[in-house]
């Protein structure tokens, strides 16, 4: 009787191992092909950030959800405040 109960557990074990693996591997390749995009219109512009003739970024920062942007030109540098999704500038401050 000790014999067979312990057949039975060797083989329940195996087959929960067996289970567990496939359930990985399962789940490693169900999400290896990224949501398409396809039909998702772009985002609208509303007042887009457009750099000032003769202006250029000197450097771009994360600032919680939207990106600071120093823009340095003629007329003196600006710090913009730019909505990464629709690209809305939303404060700008000048250093002359």
């Amino acid at each position: 009787m000790l014999k067979a109960l312990v057949g039975i557990m060797g083989v329940l074990i195996v087959l929960g191992t067996a289970v567990v693996a496939g359930t990985i591997v399962h789940r490693l390749y169900a999400n290896a092909r990224p949501p398409s995009m396809a039909g998702a219109p772009p985002p609208p512009v509303a007042d887009p950030a457009v750099l000032p003739a003769g202006a250029h970024i000197a450097g771009i920062a994360a600032a919680g959800g939207d990106v600071a942007v120093w823009v340095s030109g003629p007329g003196g540098d600006q710090l913009w405040l730019v909505n990464p999704q629709t690209g809305a500038r939303s404060l700008a401050l000048t250093a002359k």
